[in-house]
């Protein structure tokens, strides 16, 4: 027999809830900014799988718009950016 699907609460007053692409957001800049406290609580607004999608979109977004800006190839950026030989 199937359980009755129970709608979902709202988040508590003054707490909202935020979605994949702002935890991800705040999570890469924590991170980058060396902040463990600020990308520990990013981390748990999502589940891994959906924080993991937010900053794969995220590097991507990021990558395409610097190689436009640089006139260069997505792949040349990205590998730019990683110190690794451009191939």
């Amino acid at each position: 027999m199937e359980e009755a699907r129970q709608p979902l609460e709202p988040p508590p007053p003054g707490r909202r809830q935020r979605n994949l692409f702002e935890a991800a957001a705040t999570y890469v800049a924590a991170c980058a900014e060396d902040d463990h406290e600020r990308s520990a609580e990013a981390a748990r607004w999502v589940s891994p799988e959906a924080l993991c999608f937010g900053v794969n979109e995220l590097a991507c977004r990021a990558v395409v718009a610097l190689a436009r800006e640089y006139d260069e190839t997505p792949q040349h950026m990205a590998r730019k950016l990683l110190n690794l030989p451009v191939v």
